[in-house]
């Protein structure tokens, strides 16, 4: 198992490096000054350019506005840009109009579902009316959007689906989610064999984050043309449930010393408000437009230390899963702090940078993987010593401490199944005038007795089982061939055993009452039925004047025209 963990976190590392060395397709072109206004309202494009406050630096990116503006002022003019695009986001519509020297507005206008997703990355694009040389300024309109970054990250470009190297990110971000779907493979066998919770939580981990690298990654428009609003919503969603399945895998991942119990409940309810407000915001109504965007990145804020103190305890108190956890979760928690900041508007970055966030999720999932395999071996390792010790224990309770026979008690637990498997005598013996015994030479001498008696009775024979019942007693359980006869030859052996026995004056004689009663006799005779008939059978044994054998044998009359018979 090491050596396949080496190799594939090997591979993996391989992998990333190549997803963030990666050139990106040369589709970009500078747009020379980027402007951005605002406005609660629609309107005129006229308006727009001559009353709207524009802010032509980096800074000061507006979040749940009526309208939002863009304006574009220089680009490469020997090879104009083709599209305007952006990150994928719910809006209502988006108007694109081109600005000339001589005052002409030449534009379109377009709904959320007009736009064309890229495999390129998490990118959509609207085509740009013909730019020449006459044209002044590109100004984009966005009705209602949902998220800062439709503005923050947007961009004019050439046909980003025909340039050189386009499809190198959309391929490794493939391979990424192909990475993903092993984990899930191993959680399924994991599941088979243990069927603890923090598998299934970790399996519903491993599904949004793979959900989220192909809407997110934009993966999936290579397969399946989705709406944009779709993409945009199902990418917040996947994102949602795997920060809520994150915190409950936590709570229930984590060894029972590596956590109080107010720390995992506290990680449980974070859960719960993970699906119940950034998920709402996620979902993007349009009656929510002016705050989702702001509600959905600040409800993550108490998520991030939680997790991240959770593990931080669970290291100190000496977790090896929190290794694994804090190996796996820090690039992760880094990327998100990243994406957060720049969703909330606080800065930009080109969508590449994307790229750390896939990484650390492929990371996460493949290391958390592990984890989970380390952590089934030991739960395995556990259970198997747990009833290891539950089967010594039970072999105590069922052994006879000076003997070593079993009991009476595992002899009436067996007693249906030894009757199954053929064992129908059932001889009790008892050693004679015992008590003389003690009171004569003590109990240690006894105890020897006792033990001299156990080893006559135990043989190697499979057919014959010995017990001891209490005191003097002991029971015999015999199947097959002249049972009697052999029960009547180990009662024997117990004199000629004892004969010698040093400290007493003589051999130690037995009493024994015997009753054979085939199971087709008594099918359905239990365990106090025959002991009570072998017990009588031994009183008369006693009675007779002891050192003897008094045996009882059920046979089955079938007379001819009549019904089966039992007689003694």
């Amino acid at each position: 198992m090491t050596w396949g963990r080496n190799n594939l976190l090997k591979l993996l590392f391989c992998s990333m490096l190549c997803l963030l060395m990666a050139k990106p397709a040369d589709a970009h072109v500078p747009s020379g000054s980027t402007c951005h206004a605002y406005s609660d309202a629609v309107m005129t494009i006229e308006a727009a350019v001559q009353e709207l406050a524009w802010n032509c630096e980096d800074t000061g990116w507006e979040d749940g506005r009526g309208v939002t503006w863009l304006r574009f002022d220089n680009w490469d003019k020997e090879e104009p840009p083709l599209v305007f695009v952006s990150r994928p986001t719910v809006f209502e519509t988006a108007a694109i109009f081109v600005l000339g020297n001589d005052g002409s507005i030449r534009g379109d206008t377009f709904d959320s579902g007009d736009v064309t997703l890229l495999k390129a990355g998490p990118l959509f694009s609207l085509p740009l009316p013909e730019l020449t040389e006459q044209s002044r300024s590109v100004v984009v309109m966005i009705e209602s959007p949902h998220s800062v970054t439709v503005a923050s990250e947007a961009q004019l470009a050439l046909d980003p689906e025909n340039a050189e190297g386009a499809l190198t990110p959309a391929l490794l971000l493939a391979m990424v989610a192909g990475m993903l779907v092993m984990p899930l493979l191993f959680d399924c066998l994991f599941y088979m064999v243990l069927r603890e919770r923090f598998v299934l939580l970790h399996a519903a981990m491993a599904i949004s984050m793979l959900t989220y690298v192909l809407t997110a990654g934009g993966v999936i428009t290579a397969f399946i043309a989705l709406p944009n609003d779709l993409i945009a919503r199902t990418a917040s969603l996947s994102w949602v449930s795997g920060s809520a399945f994150g915190g409950l895998f936590l709570a229930s991942f984590l060894e029972p010393h590596a956590l109080p119990r107010r720390v995992r409940k506290a990680l449980v309810l974070c859960a719960l408000w993970t699906f119940l407000v950034p998920g709402f915001a996620g979902l993007q109504f349009d009656f929510s437009q002016s705050f989702d965007n702001r509600l959905f990145f600040y409800a993550f804020l108490p998520v991030v230390p939680l997790y991240s103190g959770a593990i931080i305890l669970a290291l100190f108190r000496g977790s090896r899963s929190a290794r694994f956890l804090a190996l796996a979760w820090l690039p992760l928690i880094t990327a998100s702090i990243d994406r957060m900041l720049r969703g909330m508007g606080l800065y930009t970055a080109p969508d590449s940078i994307d790229r750390a966030l896939f990484v650390a999720l492929a990371l996460e999932v493949i290391i958390v993987a592990l984890a989970v395999a380390d952590r089934f071996i030991a739960i395995r390792r556990e259970r198997d010593l747990a009833r290891t010790a539950a089967r010594n224990f039970a072999q105590l309770t069922e052994r006879d401490p000076l003997t070593g026979l079993l009991n009476r008690r595992a002899l009436e637990d067996r007693f249906e199944t030894l009757r199954a498997e053929g064992y129908c005598t059932l001889a009790i013996i008892d050693l004679d005038h015992f008590k003389t015994i003690n009171d004569c030479y003590g109990h240690v001498v006894g105890d020897t007795v006792l033990r001299t008696v156990a080893e006559a009775l135990e043989t190697r024979d499979d057919d014959t089982q010995a017990y001891r019942v209490g005191g003097e007693e002991f029971i015999l359980m015999l199947r097959g061939r002249n049972t009697v006869a052999r029960a009547e030859k180990l009662r024997d052996t117990i004199r000629k055993k004892t004969a010698d026995h040093a400290g007493m004056d003589g051999p130690v004689t037995a009493s024994m009452g015997i009753v054979d009663a085939p199971h087709d006799v008594l099918p359905h005779a239990d365990f106090h039925m025959l002991y009570n008939r072998a017990d009588q059978l031994l009183y008369e044994a006693k009675a007779a004047g002891r050192n003897r054998t008094m045996s009882e044998k059920l046979k089955v009359f079938r007379p001819r025209g009549r019904d089966k018979k039992v007689a003694a």
